[in-house]
């Protein structure tokens, strides 16, 4: 296992070691009685990262080289009722250019799953704990090196229970789940069912489908339900086009939501053209329930699965706040795997709402722009004021969402692979609108690496990225509260050194650009790992 600095968690106290370690005894209880096989892991690391700007500051860079020395375990249990499986990183981090910053950092992860009795449902627990930046708006890169990070703890528990066959496929799930961080923001608890059922290639006369999501989360100040279900049952012709009727309904509630959207339910007559027994497209004509939420509409939903090798899902609806689409498509060759989805969810509790902070006085030119590339701080003024004046300037930080809000994500990820060469190609955006104010925030991550096995024990990684995020994007007529962009390049090298001893060398160039004047900066880093297994 491999200790890197990226990703580790810090400061976990001893409470938050006992609540997920009850989770263990829980999914092993009935180990004992049933045969298995345990598998054991050890490892010692020591990673050595040099930075020309740890501090992440315009001007005046302060370098330091912090030192993580870093010990993992792992074990892995096997049998025909149990899977059970543990990773865990302890590291203690040194800072030389501030001793004071020096601490142990953890992370956590555990996976249960017991099966009640064969074909039976299933009782799954998970536990991780992670590290995750502290602010979105000052440092979405944030790791052990730059040090702005806060832990969060997730844990849940709960029973599902799926079955295939010819007549139908049946998928169900209810899971209790909490969520707690360093700093309070985002936390919440709660329940979440999921239930998915379609009938199977056997059905002759009738065909039905059923999709529903149920989500019941509190915090310290607040409640937030939700639910959406969608329905669909028709005949079964000698023709091609089967009569259906489909159902449509979606509310959310609770001290959370503000009331600006009207939520209702819909239903309407369809058609499915069946192609093929690998290729159909539903059309249907829905009547709204409430004509002060929405006008009727027509949804649409195609679904093309010609091999294993080849899925495409794509749907239309008409949800409470306005067009809804889905897509889902992979392909896969001999080299190349494609996989592409989108989807429209409705969320609360995340650490994505913000305050405006100030920042301190900042030397600007006189009418603006008071941006990073115009504007000096207070304490280094240019060298000559004429034609300058002192502005205040802002900044955000995270505050606690008591908030729904719609996310619209889209992920693409492409991967090539040649005898000795990879190539990976992915894209994530995230488009999130608060459904009490209004704010929309924007985000989008590209990146794109090749890697070359150089000999059966070496191997060469490039990498660049790039990710901008903009927060409030209709701020002003013509500008975002605030916008960032972050490109980074960097060149991995893996070696290894013996059976159990192996090592890695990177360099990493990072220029970030803000349009608050403070967050406006360029790094260097260089890292050296040697990790031992045992």
């Amino acid at each position: 296992m491999a200790i890197m600095a990226t990703g580790m968690a810090k400061n976990i106290n001893k409470n938050s070691l006992n609540r997920f370690s009850v989770l263990i005894p829980l999914t092993l209880a009935s180990n004992i009685a049933f045969a298995g096989e345990w598998t054991l892991g050890t490892d010692l690391g020591l990673t050595e990262t040099y930075s020309n700007n740890v501090e992440l500051t315009p001007v005046n860079h302060q370098s330091s080289v912090v030192s993580q020395l870093s010990a993992g375990f792992d074990a892995k249990f096997t049998s025909r009722e149990v899977d059970f499986s543990f990773s865990g990183t302890e590291t203690y981090a040194a800072y030389s250019h501030n001793s004071d910053l020096n601490d142990d950092y953890q992370t956590a992860k555990v996976d249960g799953l017991f099966s009640l009795w064969r074909d039976g449902p299933k009782f799954i627990a998970t536990s991780r704990i992670t590290n995750i930046s502290q602010n979105n708006s000052n440092n979405s890169l944030a790791d052990l090196v730059s040090g702005d990070t806060v832990q969060q703890r997730a844990h849940s528990a709960g029973f599902q229970y799926q079955t295939a066959n010819s007549s139908h496929n049946f998928n169900s799930s209810i899971i209790y789940s909490l969520t707690e961080t360093e700093d309070n923001i985002g936390e919440n608890n709660g329940y979440t069912a999921n239930i998915n059922s379609e009938n199977g290639n056997a059905a002759r006369h009738v065909f039905w489908q059923l999709t529903g999501q149920y989500s019941d989360r509190e915090n310290t100040t607040s409640t937030g339900t939700n639910y959406n279900i969608e329905a669909q049952i028709g005949a079964i012709t000698s023709f091609k086009l089967n009569p259906f009727l489909r159902f449509y309904d979606e509310d959310i509630s609770g001290t959370s939501f503000s009331g600006n959207q009207t939520t209702t339910s819909s239903w309407g007559p369809g058609i499915r053209w069946q192609a093929s027994n690998h290729f159909y497209i539903d059309v249907s004509y829905n009547y709204v329930e409430d004509k002060t939420a929405s006008d009727d509409y027509v949804a649409a939903n195609i679904n093309w699965q010609p091999s294993q090798r080849t899925s495409l899902v794509v749907g239309y609806n008409k949800r409470f706040f306005g067009d809804s689409y889905n897509l889902d498509f992979s392909h896969r060759s001999k080299r190349l795997t494609n996989k592409i989805s989108y989807h429209e969810t409705v969320e609360i509790y995340d650490r994505d709402s913000f305050q405006e902070v100030g920042l301190g006085e900042f030397w600007c030119p006189v009418g603006g722009p008071f941006d990073a590339n115009s504007c000096f701080p207070s304490s280094q003024p240019p060298s000559d004021t004429t034609g300058f004046i002192l502005v205040p300037l802002t900044g955000l930080e995270p505050v606690e969402n008591n908030e729904f809000s719609v996310n619209k994500r889209l992920a693409w990820n492409s991967t090539l692979a040649l005898s000795r060469t990879t190539f990976a190609f992915d894209i994530a955006t995230r488009e999130r609108e608060s459904l009490s104010t209004g704010i929309i925030d924007d985000n989008i991550d590209v990146s794109l690496s090749a890697t070359r096995t150089l000999s059966p024990r070496s191997s060469l990684r490039l990498l660049t990225s790039y990710r901008e995020a903009i927060f409030d994007k209709n701020f002003t007529p013509t500008n975002p509260r605030q916008k960032d962009t972050y490109k980074t390049v960097s060149t991995t090298y893996n070696r290894g050194l013996a059976s159990s001893l192996s090592a890695n060398f990177t360099l990493q160039y990072l220029e970030r650009d803000s349009s608050q004047a403070t967050l406006t900066y360029d790094e260097v880093r260089a890292y050296i790992n040697i990790t031992k297994d045992f």
